[in-house]
């Protein structure tokens, strides 16, 4: 061989290194972006000053109903996105469908993987492998339902289940390991992500908090409420931190932890970083699970009525700088949009109590901000040249409530219907079983309260004395209806109160119902209750029940003072908030009020533009990062579902989001569609 054929060969060989390297360092082969989950591209060619000429390069329909959350990936070839139980090959110059494979059962559900020419892709019963090019099924891995996009090591495949991590070889499917979360008799769940680091060899994963609402007797929580390292090789727990103890609020870790090398004092830190719905920001060095700034154990006060269980100890993070809080201040959060909402949403707290850390009773409710965030489920975003990390955010209020309800249901049924005035002027909203109702967040904040214990917590006096002011807002139920698409609200509170037995509910006048109810009604109902009170509560045959609900005000706002929803830019060198913006826009009859729930999460590119979306006026837009200015916004069919992405094909930039819509109140458009964006300049 030649001198001049060696140096053209090594020539060739050192040029396929760049390409490669620059090819990683600009591709979307996670729907985290990456293995370090970031959710960055460097990717310029967008840029603030020509941001204004961005425009729709095609729209994908994919027919198929439902809510996805599934951010695309790309493969260099195709892109590929997923939706209910089916997968799509998508022609990224022209959103043309290439390819579409049915399985049966849902897919995807927040995220895919590309990983050496095939997709990998969790499902409810283990995780597929797919042909990239053709759509053919290749292999399955296991048989537990997996929310998240596996991770590769060497010749291994590790994927995250709802109660699991297990890795399997690539090639025979063999298990290598399992690793359960259950421990101490709790279950922590995997369902926001995780991530793979190469020079640890770790999978780092975060958890959520361990299902818990009513008290009981799990000790710190187990394996909740953490961020954990996993070595690859064996399955083994590294390390372990834990946010919250004895989690009762559903203040999970979110989003995928991310992996970052961030510069202090001259020294380059392994960083692991994740974000949760308390409004904490999670920086820890990844090879050991210490908080770098470090944190500090405050007490946590006590009440009388408070259970034995929980924990006299909570974690306070100062730094980084908390981006949001769960605290609800009963005297300053209630919305004063106007006075009949403020008069309204403190009626409906006139039983709630409101601290740090405070557990749920049946004597009071409690009402706080942070069960959809602090940060929601997408998690954030990080640049990782100015180490700023980028957090979409929401601040609604919440009221979670305990109630008793009797273990023999049929017996109180029994004596509900020999009181006629109960069954006649109570029975349709509070049961025969006297269990009451509720609607989810997907629909409104509606509220039957259970009656059991009635009698055990007030008098006969005062059980007359404020029935009509316990029915002061009768008629929302009928406000409700039409806030609610064709009632499949009511009809389900209405379902559940009555056992799911068939009861025209539209045409009852609940206002004429509480007029006609008398004094000697209210005297044979209370009897009742009290007959209830020594058949169940003083005989200890009850057991207890626990919810949460979305305090509203009666046009369906948040019952706080706005803004809901906020985006949040951390400096991670110094852990301090750069800039905090309202994010997203909601209507209030004819004002406008800036700062709204989402959920759809954001994205950072090599020009320092952050591309977001997921608030419920169906916008899309993009933020400057250094300033927080916004610089476009784009209406799509309804609200990015999922973290928008971006991709490099043939000389253009193409920024895509999946818009299929909310599930929750308010999300009022849904659609199918995945809509790409890139210059008008650029063909």
């Amino acid at each position: 061989m030649t001198r001049f054929a060696i140096f053209f060969l090594l020539f060739l060989n050192i040029n396929q290194n760049i390409y490669c390297q620059e090819h990683i360092s600009s591709s979307w082969y996670r729907s985290a972006a990456n293995d370090n989950s970031n959710k960055y591209i460097n990717i310029n060619q967008i840029s603030k000053n020509n941001i204004k000429n961005l425009e729709v390069a095609w729209t994908f329909h994919s027919g198929v109903k439902g809510v996805s959350e599934t951010t695309p990936i790309f493969t260099g070839k195709y892109l590929i996105t997923a939706s209910a139980n089916f997968l799509f090959a998508i022609e990224p110059q022209t959103g043309k469908e290439i390819w579409r494979v049915k399985f049966e059962t849902d897919v995807a559900k927040r995220g895919l993987a590309f990983f050496k020419g095939l997709v990998y892709l969790p499902s409810s019963s283990g995780v597929y492998s797919v042909d990239a090019s053709s759509g053919e099924i290749k292999k399955h891995y296991g048989n537990q339902q997996s929310l998240i996009p596996p991770v590769f090591s060497e010749n291994s495949i590790i994927t995250g289940n709802y109660t699991s991590v297990e890795s399997y070889n690539i090639e025979t499917g063999k298990l290598n390991w399992s690793l359960s979360l259950i421990k101490d008799n709790v279950t922590a769940r995997l369902w926001s992500g995780m991530s793979f680091d190469k020079e640890t060899g770790f999978v780092f994963i975060v958890t959520s908090n361990s299902g818990y609402i009513a008290d009981a007797d799990f000790k710190n929580g187990g394996l909740a409420n953490s961020v954990i390292a996993i070595d690859a090789k064996n399955g083994k727990i590294v390390w372990q931190f834990q946010e919250i103890k004895h989690d009762l609020w559903d203040l999970d870790i979110v989003g995928q932890p991310i992996i970052a090398n961030i510069q202090l004092a001259n020294k380059v830190v392994p960083s692991i970083i994740a974000v949760t719905k308390s409004g904490n920001t999670l920086f820890l060095n990844r090879k050991n699970g210490i908080l770098i700034y470090g944190g500090e154990l405050i007490n946590i006060p006590k009440y009388h009525d408070q259970s034995k269980f929980t924990a006299n100890q909570q974690l306070l993070i100062k730094t980084p700088e908390p981006f949001s809080n769960n605290y609800f201040n009963l005297n300053s959060d209630i919305t004063n949009i106007s006075v009949e909402k403020h008069e309204y949403v403190k009626f409906k707290l006139r039983h709630a109590r409101s601290d740090i850390f405070l557990p749920v009773s049946t004597h009071n409710d409690i009402v706080m901000f942070g069960l959809h965030g602090g940060a929601e489920w997408p998690g954030a975003a990080l640049d990782p040249n100015s180490s700023t990390l980028v957090v979409p955010s929401n601040k609604y209020p919440w009221v979670i409530r305990a109630y008793p309800f009797a273990n023999n249901e049929e017996k109180v049924k029994k004596m509900s219907m020999l009181n006629r005035p109960y069954m006649n002027k109570c029975a349709a909203c509070h049961g025969v079983d006297l269990k009451g109702g509720f609607l989810w967040e997907s629909y409104s904040d509606l509220y039957f309260p259970p009656l059991v214990d009635t009698a055990a917590r007030i008098n006969k006096n005062e059980f007359i004395s404020s029935f009509k002011n316990n029915h002061k807002y009768i008629n929302q139920i009928e406000k409700t209806k039409k806030l609610l698409p064709a009632s499949d609200g009511l009809k389900r509170i209405f379902d559940m109160v009555n056992n799911n037995k068939k009861i025209d509910y539209t045409n009852i006048n609940y206002q004429e119902v509480i007029n006609s109810v008398k004094e000697d009604d209210l005297d044979n109902i209370y009897m009742f209750l009290t007959e209830i009170k020594k058949e169940v509560i003083d005989k200890k045959e009850y057991s207890i029940k626990s919810f949460w609900q979305l305090l509203l005000d009666q046009d369906g706002m948040p019952g706080s003072n706005p803004p809901y929803g906020y985006l949040t830019a951390i400096d991670l060198i110094n852990g301090q908030i750069k800039w905090q913006k309202p994010f997203g826009t909601i209507k209030n009859n004819k004002q406008v009020i800036k700062g709204d729930m989402n959920h759809g999460g954001v994205m950072i590119t090599g020009s320092n533009v952050i591309f977001a979306g997921g608030t419920r006026d169906s916008i899309v837009r993009a933020f400057e990062l250094s300033s927080g200015e916004e610089i476009w916004k784009a209406s799509v069919p309804a609200s990015a579902s999922a973290p928008p992405m971006s991709y490099y094909y043939k000389g253009c930039q193409y920024i895509a989001y999946t818009v299929t819509g909310g599930i929750f109140v308010g999300y009022k458009k849904q659609s199918d569609a995945t809509v790409a964006f890139k210059l008008n300049s650029c063909n």
